[in-house]
């Protein structure tokens, strides 16, 4: 969504095209007059060389997103300026700026955006070979757990930032447009606010989508809820167990503190109907190399439908970055390896070979 909600926020005088190398690869030589990149940490590497290139053409680069925001001064040895914090209310003054040819070497927002001036995402603008097979929905922002490897309280607020229905009704006619008569619903946690999601699942009903979301395994605890969710059309929830030894650092499933709790949970969900994405997490510092066996038996148990392994990732901005640098075991700062695919620190109770060859096993 970034990139089409950016876009919907610039004056009908600019020709704009989105690139995404999801879908097809970025070369450099593209012809331009200004450009824009977003970038998470993992792919950092790529969008430096890529605003290289351009700069070296003459091009300005503004660089945005999660890695920039935390990390401004590393952004912009390689872009012309950088944003820290959400762009959306900032992109007049950067396109204005522009204009007079005296870009900033950073934009900070002053705040947080507030939702209820975003525009619909311009999705018309993606390549084609994204081939819809959900249409991405926003409703709200910002998570109020404290989950120490997540970066999104720091970035988006720990207070819930809604939509009113009203604008989310407009979207959900614009996303009506498109081939796909289904919903990934975005936010953090939209289960979050019962009788918020109760009224948007209404609105989903009325156009006839089916939907999914993130979720936490306390749904599973309100059977006239869960029942709400499958009658709205709810097709799957995307659940973070994370770990199944300990769970009292990881606020959003704290009540279930062992793997037969969260399979009953995952059991009164299933019998609504309801499929589950699980992400599981390997490295924590309970961890030994028996986790892997456990976690792929508990899955294999539960038929969770999508299971999601990885590897415990410290990314820049978050308490976990903190404390493992300051205790000197962070072994790998070359962003590229910061995937959730590499270990990047060193384990307390396995080796790092351990940790690397069981969550290949465990794929």
């Amino acid at each position: 969504l970034t990139l089409p909600l950016l876009a919907s926020a610039f004056p009908k005088s600019y020709s704009i095209r989105i690139k995404d190398e999801k879908a097809s690869r970025i070369r450099g030589k593209e012809k331009a007059d200004i450009v824009f990149i977003t970038t998470l940490t993992s792919t950092a590497n790529r969008a430096y060389k890529l605003a290289d290139l351009f700069r070296t053409r003459g091009i300005p680069v503004v660089i945005g997103g999660v890695h920039a925001t935390i990390l401004p001064q590393e952004a912009r040895e390689h872009a012309t300026s950088v944003v820290i914090g959400e762009a959306e209310g900032m992109i007049q003054t950067i396109l204005s700026d522009f204009e007079k040819g005296r870009l900033a070497p950073i934009y900070k927002s002053p705040g947080l955006t507030d939702l209820a001036t975003i525009t619909n995402p311009s999705l018309q603008l993606l390549s084609w070979r994204h081939r819809f097979f959900l249409s991405p929905l926003q409703t709200s922002r910002g998570c109020p757990n404290t989950c120490d490897f997540c970066s999104v309280p720091r970035i988006s607020g720990r207070k819930l930032r809604i939509k009113s229905l009203t604008e989310i009704e407009k979207e959900l006619i614009f996303l009506s447009r498109f081939r796909s008569r289904k919903l990934f619903v975005v936010d953090d946690n939209f289960t979050l606010k019962r009788d918020r999601s109760l009224r948007l699942m209404a609105l989903f009903q009325k156009f006839g989508f089916r939907w999914m979301a993130f979720s936490n395994l306390s749904v599973s605890e309100d059977d006239a809820y869960m029942t709400a969710l499958a009658d709205s059309g709810c097709i799957s929830l995307f659940i973070g167990f994370e770990s199944l030894r300990v769970q009292d650092h990881l606020s959003k499933n704290s009540a279930y503190g062992t793997p037969e709790a969260m399979a009953q949970a995952v059991d009164r969900i299933h019998e609504h109907g309801i499929g589950i994405q699980g992400s599981f997490i390997f490295g924590f510092d309970s961890d030994t190399p028996e986790v892997f066996r456990e976690t792929v038996s508990f899955i294999q148990d539960t038929e969770i439908e999508l299971p999601h392994t990885c590897i415990l990732t410290p990314f820049p901005g978050t308490p976990l970055f903190d404390a493992l640098d300051s205790k000197g075991r962070i072994i790998q700062k070359d962003w590229s390896c910061y995937d959730m695919n590499h270990v990047v620190f060193r384990p307390e109770n396995m080796s790092q070979e351990e940790l690397q060859q069981g969550y290949a096993w465990s794929l």
